[in-house]
């Protein structure tokens, strides 16, 4: 299957839920990237807590943000990335990033819950990275959304592991080299390693 992976690659704009002002938590790494690439696109931070974070302010729900969010980041544990696909659909979002684990690699109950996701993101035209995933990278869009900072350069990269690819930029970097496109794919739950590899295919900076 051969989608249009522009809105997870080059988004105009992008929700991060679970945002945190605890630099030792994920939601914390994701507003901060998310929120160095403003210049080039609408970053909208969403957490309970609402307030300012990296200069941004934070909104109390996806339902309160001024704007659809194209790309939506969702940095929330298991128990709650039901509820978080479905605002982020509501939104408007057109690609999703689930980070969280403890779905379809766990098998059973897990796996249903992960195969009824997909079905939900499908019907509504979108497209979902992971979950159980490190997220996303895109130099020439200036789109860090991958936990770490990773190097540009022209290199395209997926991996099952995120392990690997913070790894892999790690030896890239030290060669003074880096990625084009890098994309965690985790679980595979709906965009796969195909995919993307044909994505990066058709892609100049690759």
């Amino acid at each position: 299957m051969t989608r249009d992976l522009r809105p997870l690659f080059e988004p105009r704009s992008v929700a991060v839920v679970g945002v945190s002002a605890d630099p030792a938590k994920w939601g914390y790494w994701f507003a901060r990237d998310a929120a160095a690439g403003a210049h080039r696109r609408t970053v909208l931070l969403v957490g309970r807590s609402g307030g300012v974070l990296h200069g941004l302010p934070v909104y109390e729900s996806l339902a309160g943000v001024p704007e659809p969010p194209e790309l939506v980041v969702l940095s929330v544990p298991a128990h709650g990335l039901e509820q978080a696909v479905d605002e982020a659909l509501a939104a408007g979002a057109r690609a999703l990033v689930a980070v969280a684990a403890g779905l379809g690699e766990l098998g059973g109950e897990g796996a249903v819950r992960e195969r009824a996701l997909v079905e939900r993101v499908r019907a509504a035209g979108a497209v979902l990275l992971g979950p159980n995933c490190l997220g996303v990278f895109d130099a020439g869009g200036e789109l860090q959304l991958a936990s770490n900072p990773l190097p540009a350069g022209p290199f395209g990269f997926v991996s099952q592991s995120g392990n690997v690819m913070l790894e892999t930029a790690l030896l890239l970097d030290d060669l003074g080299l880096g990625f084009s496109r890098a994309a965690s794919i985790g679980n595979q739950a709906d965009i796969d390693a195909a995919e993307v590899v044909a994505a990066l295919g058709a892609h100049d900076g690759t």
